[in-house]
C-alpha cells in the first residue's frame, strides 16, 4: 500500500514539473518561429526613386484620407498604424515601434503632393495590413497587439524627420551588418543624413549570418539569359566578388568580363543582403551573408536592441539618420 502511494506520489511530481516544461519548450519554440515569421519587413525603397528635394513642403496630412486595402477611406494616423503593424515585428520594444511610426509617416508625407483628393496606399510605396489584415495575423492578441501599435502612432503623432527644413528619405531596412550603408552606393545618389553608422547589436538578431546555396547550373542558366553574350563555361570558374564599400557591402562581382553589381546579385539569387562572402564547392556556390535588406537608414533590430538598453526613439532616429531634426508638423 505505501509503495502505491509512493510511485503514485512519483508520477504526481513528474506531471507537475514536466508538463509546465514542455509547455514552456514549445511555447518558446513556437515564439522563435513566431518571431522570425514576423520579421517580414520590406526593404521600401529598393525600387522606389529617390525623390528630389522639396524646400519648405506644406501638406496638412492630419486631414489627409488615405484609401486602405478595402477602398475606404482612413485617416493618415490610422494608415500609419496599419504600415507600422505590417512592417515591423509586434514582439519590439515601444520605443522601436515609434521610431518606426516616425519613419513610416517621414516617409508618406514625402509622397503626399495633393491634398485635396485622397490617396491610394499602395502608390506610397510601403506595407500596410488593414484591421483585417491584422485581426487575421494576430488572432486573439489583436486587442492587446493593435494597441501597442496604436498607441506608439499615437504618441508620435505629427512627427516627422526633417534636414535643412525639408521631409527626409526615411529609409529602413530589417538588420544590418553590423555598419550601415550609404545612400549612394545603393541608389547612387547622396543623402546627407544617410549616413554609415555603427550598428554591431544587430549581431545578436536571428539569423544574422545566413547561407543561400545555389546550384552552378542555375547560376549558369539566369546569368546567361541576362548576358548572352556571356561564356558560360567560364561563368563559375570567374565568379568572384570584387569591390566593397567602407562599410563591407559587395559593390560588384567579377563575372567573366563582366562587373555585376552586387545589388544586381542580391535581387537575381534572392540573398538577403550585399554583405557577403562565397564559397564554391563542386556543385554550387554558396553565399553567406550578413544582415537582411539593403542596409540604408534605420536598422529595425537595431532600433529593437537600442530600445531594450533603454534608448528613446528620439535617440535611436538622431543614431540612425545623421544630422535630422524632429519636427511636429501638426
Amino acid at each position: 500500500m505505501f509503495k502505491s502511494i509512493f510511485i503514485f506520489g512519483i508520477y504526481i511530481l513528474s506531471i507537475i514539473v514536466f508538463i509546465p516544461s514542455i509547455t514552456v519548450y514549445f511555447f518558446n519554440d513556437s515564439e522563435k518561429v513566431y518571431y522570425e515569421q514576423e520579421n517580414k519587413s520590406l526593404d521600401i525603397v529598393d525600387n522606389v526613386e529617390i525623390l528630389e528635394s522639396e524646400k519648405n513642403k506644406e501638406v496638412n496630412t492630419q486631414s489627409q484620407n488615405i484609401i486602405n486595402t478595402t477602398g475606404e477611406n482612413i485617416p493618415f494616423e490610422d494608415y500609419i498604424v496599419g504600415v507600422v503593424g505590417a512592417e515591423m515585428p509586434i514582439s519590439f520594444e515601444e520605443e522601436a515601434l515609434k521610431a518606426q511610426a516616425v519613419a513610416a509617416r517621414t516617409y508618406a508625407y514625402k509622397r503626399i503632393d495633393d491634398i485635396n483628393k485622397s490617396v491610394d496606399h499602395k502608390s506610397i510605396g510601403q506595407a500596410y495590413n488593414s484591421i483585417d489584415d491584422m485581426k487575421n495575423k494576430w488572432g486573439d492578441n489583436f486587442d492587446t497587439y493593435y494597441n501597442k501599435v496604436k498607441n506608439a502612432v499615437y504618441d508620435t503623432q505629427g512627427i516627422i524627420m526633417t534636414y535643412d527644413n525639408e521631409p527626409i528619405e526615411a529609409v529602413f531596412h530589417s538588420t544590418s551588418a553590423g555598419i550601415t550603408e550609404v545612400s549612394e552606393n545603393i541608389w547612387g545618389k547622396s543623402l546627407p543624413y544617410i549616413k554609415s553608422v555603427d550598428s554591431k547589436v544587430d549581431e545578436k538578431a536571428p539569423n544574422f549570418i545566413y547561407t543561400t546555396s545555389i546550384p552552378n547550373s542555375q547560376i549558369i542558366d539566369m546569368l546567361s539569359k541576362k548576358y548572352p553574350d556571356i561564356d558560360k563555361n567560364n561563368i563559375i570558374n570567374s565568379f568572384e566578388t570584387g569591390e566593397r564599400s567602407e562599410a563591407g557591402y559587395v559593390l560588384n562581382v567579377n563575372v567573366c568580363d563582366k562587373k555585376i553589381s552586387g545589388r544586381d546579385i542580391r535581387t537575381m539569387f534572392g540573398l538577403r543582403s550585399t554583405n557577403f562572402t562565397i564559397e564554391k564547392t563542386k556543385d554550387s556556390i554558396n553565399f553567406t551573408t550578413k544582415g537582411y535588406g539593403h542596409g540604408a537608414g534605420m536598422s529595425q533590430y537595431g532600433a529593437n536592441f537600442m530600445a531594450q538598453d533603454g534608448s528613446s526613439y528620439e535617440e535611436i532616429l538622431l543614431h540612425y539618420y545623421d544630422g535630422i531634426s524632429l519636427q511636429k508638423i501638426y
